[in-house]
């Protein structure tokens, strides 16, 4: 009797034992790309972009060389609905476009999206020229999306991050 006891107390440590030394995780359940963290957008960025209006938010920054294309207007559409979804965390995020277009051309689809130029600093960084990247408030990338993200694979990474971060 003393055996079983004594089986039944030392069974949840060896399994942990076993588990934490021979069974290897599988990858993340993200989506999108996580990236190294990395200082993307500093607080005078943050000024050039949007002012006060962006303190203490998460960014959502999409790039376009030219003029917003078809490829360029899916990608706003999935952004604005991946946003969308997000219920009453939405006012935490803000999207940001730079463009070579006046705002006035997409104020009408899209009312929450701040439309800028190029912004030098931000050009020249690498993930944010594979697709739409997801800055935390204190300026730092957090993950990459393609151009063409499926929207509730991007909501769901979105909802994950904005679930456990206390911040923005």
């Amino acid at each position: 009797m003393i055996a079983l006891v004594a089986l039944v107390c030392a069974a949840p440590f060896v399994s942990a034992w076993v588990a934490y030394y021979f069974i290897q995780p599988t990858g993340g359940k993200s989506y999108g790309e996580l990236l190294t963290v990395t200082q993307l957008v500093s607080e005078q960025d943050r000024q050039a972009i949007g002012g006060d209006a962006l303190k203490g938010k998460w960014i959502l920054i999409q790039r376009e060389l030219g003029t917003c294309d078809a490829a360029c207007a899916e990608a706003l559409y999935a952004s604005r609905q991946a946003r969308t979804m997000l219920g009453k965390d939405k006012d935490r995020l803000t999207r940001v476009l730079t463009v070579n277009a006046s705002p006035s051309e997409f104020s009408a689809q899209h009312p929450d999206l701040m439309v800028k130029g190029a912004i030098d600093r931000i050009d020249l960084i690498e993930p944010y020229r594979r697709g739409l990247v997801l800055v935390d408030p204190l300026g730092n990338q957090v993950i990459v999306w393609p151009k063409n993200p499926d929207i509730k694979k991007m909501n769901q990474d979105l909802a994950r991050l904005m679930r456990a971060s206390r911040i923005g």
